[in-house]
């Protein structure tokens, strides 16, 4: 008996054979097929475990726990420091472009050679409702300042934070009847305005090589890596102000770069005192870097993997500063993410001034989880193709790359960006505007309307090497996947404490 037959093959035979397509998917200006980049960005995502979401294994659970455990026993060491706050850990080292602190010095290390996975921890020193004379916005820089009254609540502030404090704002004699939108850059305090004693400090560091192991403290919540907190928050500031009739052109303001030089000196001295424990995690670096601390944990393993953490101390800003932006394509985001943070800003301005950086770390994490699938794999490709380049720079090329992926969203129609094939091209994409965005000296920021983020001097051999990566996209993606598939086995790990971090 024949068989069946569906055109020329029999029916349990394999499909036909689709027809061939034109030569029409190729990059113009690399000669590469569309579609390599994107099986290679696929095979990428796969070693680098893009898909589905971030998904913890035991060895950064651990390594989380380790960090909230010592930042508790910084509490017992130094009362300032809040016992319990809200956290947010997010993947990624501030070097990857978690947060936007500028093109300023953030150390030499590299994911792969130096570390196997990197993340970022905002720990809240203090928690503001927005709405008292403490908070003074500057939108026209994207800074703030934080004046602290002598007594809030019965208690002192200003003598509790003595060694942490800058001089008033110049020309800003009363906080509480400024405008938000007011102020300018030359309204600003230079360098020759400051004190000796607020100029920036040298980036001090240490090496921790007795084992970190025993910490105690409450254990930490398990929760998804991008999203941690604990249940209580922080009290305000804005509350309960004892003296109504103090002078506010006195009231000191609280220096970024003295916070985050109290907040490496405390973390470190705990670290210091830890009793070894077997089968704990092990600090074995940590070093302060343009406001924030860096931590290098190496885990037990097998595998052993060193771990990066970027930890910076913020203001909590419940509220939304006036001028800031919608974002249609996203559709209404949750009502938490009404608030903001201060982080110890990277300008290089204002060297040595008091002055701290808006962030939006909440509301991008919210971006995030609405952005489609094609574009973040493309997007996060784009970031690990440019890891050798910016590695030991001042470059801000990373945050920048991740505000490109929000205006993208905002451009390009949704079904573009949805459609898997589409992720070589999109990766192009996000590579030929950041460089456009480098030659120009800034991006608009996505954020606060008519406000710029700016990419700091156009750094020649920066832009040479970028140029050189976007000549050959498909080898440079070949070299990712090599090394995501080392890093992914923590094959580097064999001499940590033995000089090989």
């Amino acid at each position: 008996m024949a068989s069946t037959v569906w055109g020329v093959a029999p029916w349990w035979g394999p499909p036909p054979p689709a027809p061939a397509r034109p030569l029409t998917d190729i990059d113009f200006r690399s000669g590469a097929q569309l579609q390599e980049l994107t099986q290679l960005i696929q095979e990428l995502g796969v070693q680098e475990s893009w898909s589905n979401g971030p998904k913890p294994g035991p060895d950064l659970l651990q390594a989380k726990d380790f960090v909230f455990s010592l930042l508790s026993l910084v509490h017992r060491r130094d009362p300032r420091f809040p016992p319990q706050a809200e956290l947010l850990l997010l993947r990624g080292g501030i070097r990857e472009g978690s947060l936007d602190l500028g093109p300023v010095p953030l150390g030499p290390y590299t994911r792969g050679p130096h570390y196997d996975a990197g993340f970022t921890l905002l720990v809240p020193i203090f928690s503001l409702d927005g709405t008292g004379p403490q908070l003074q916005l500057d939108l026209g820089s994207c800074c703030a300042w934080l004046h602290l009254p002598g007594l809030v609540s019965g208690t002192s502030v200003q003598e509790a934070w003595q060694d942490c404090l800058g001089p008033p704002v110049p020309g800003r004699s009363d906080p509480s009847h400024r405008n938000e939108n007011e102020g300018s850059p030359k309204d600003r305090p230079s360098s020759e305005d400051q004190p000796h004693g607020y100029v920036t400090e040298p980036e001090p560091q240490v090496s921790l090589e007795k084992s970190s192991g025993d910490v105690s403290g409450p254990e930490s919540p398990r929760r998804d890596v991008t999203d941690l907190s604990s249940p209580a928050p922080l009290k305000t500031l804005s509350g309960d102000v004892t003296k109504p009739t103090e002078a506010r052109e006195v009231w000191p303001t609280l220096c970024p770069t003295q916070v985050a030089a109290w907040f490496f000196t405390s973390l470190t001295k705990v670290a210091e005192a830890l009793t070894p424990a077997p089968g704990a995690p092990r600090l074995v670096h940590a070093a302060r870097h343009a406001g924030f601390t860096t931590v290098l944990l190496a885990t037990p393993g097998p595998p052993r993997r060193l771990l990066l953490f970027d930890l910076i101390p913020v203001v909590s800003v419940a509220g939304w500063p006036e001028g800031a932006r919608s974002h249609s394509w996203a559709g209404p985001l949750a009502p938490e993410s009404a608030s903001f943070y201060l982080l110890p800003g990277g300008s290089t301005e204002r060297p040595g001034a008091s002055g701290w950086q808006l962030c939006f770390a909440r509301q991008e994490l919210a971006l995030k989880a609405r952005i489609p699938e094609p574009l973040l794999q493309a997007h996060a490709a784009a970031q690990a193709l440019l890891r050798p380049l910016v590695a030991g720079t001042r470059a801000a090329a990373p945050y920048l790359l991740r505000t490109l992926l929000y205006w993208a969203c905002e451009r390009l129609p949704a079904l573009y960006l949805a459609r898997p094939e589409n992720a070589g091209a999109c990766c192009l994409g996000l590579l030929d505007e950041l460089k456009r965005v480098l030659e120009a000296g800034a991006l608009p920021h996505y954020f606060l309307s008519g406000r710029k983020l700016y990419a700091g001097n156009r750094d020649a051999a920066f832009l040479e090497a970028l140029a050189r990566l976007r000549g050959d996209p498909a080898g440079a993606l070949r070299s990712a996947v090599e090394e995501a598939k080392v890093a992914r086995k923590g094959g580097g790990l064999a001499g940590v404490g033995g000089g090989t971090h």
